[in-house]
């Protein structure tokens, strides 16, 4: 049995490869289905992996509901913010389609949280951005393109996860 949701999942993964979303939920949904009932203690990395490919599946066939009813049973389950990672993306997305930016805003600060990172919900003055944001292009532009690319590559896991959330919000 858990061999045929191993492979359900495998052929779930190849569909979503090949963008045939329809098909990769129908192997994922049996992959999930025949789960037993302790499935998230018993079988926690096949779990993770199922449910947040069949929430991004959901999502790309703009079943929006459904994605928030799965991404929220990985948030629920999953033990590490990475195991949750893909779930609170495939959610915020979501929201963001369906024009639910305050939602989609208030999971990415939780998601953000979990990281340290913290973010005020009040937006800053519009002077204060312009400022900020002509001096960092006055710094660019004064920098070659070799300093530029001297710059070290961000490295930390958390760091990196952190600034796919923030794009997320854009």
């Amino acid at each position: 049995r858990l061999d045929l949701q191993k492979l359900n999942l495998r052929a779930g993964e190849k569909a979503m490869s090949l963008a045939a979303f329809s098909i990769a939920t129908s192997y994922l949904k049996v992959g999930i289905d025949m789960l037993p009932n302790n499935h998230w203690e018993k079988h926690y990395d096949l779990c993770i992996k199922l449910f947040s490919l069949y929430a991004e599946a959901k999502y790309s066939m703009c079943h929006f509901e459904e994605v928030g009813r799965v991404a929220g049973i990985v948030i629920k389950f999953g033990k590490s913010f990475q195991d949750k990672q893909r779930a609170y993306a495939t959610l915020i997305k979501a929201l963001g389609v369906e024009n639910r930016i305050e939602d989609a805003i208030d999971i990415s600060f939780r998601a953000l949280s979990q990281l340290d990172v913290h973010c005020s919900i009040s937006l800053p003055d519009k002077s204060v951005v312009m400022n900020a944001w002509s001096e960092m292009k006055r710094k660019l532009e004064a920098m070659s393109d070799v300093e530029f690319l001297g710059y070290k590559k961000m490295s930390e896991s958390s760091n990196i996860a952190a600034m796919k959330f923030l794009h997320l919000l854009i």
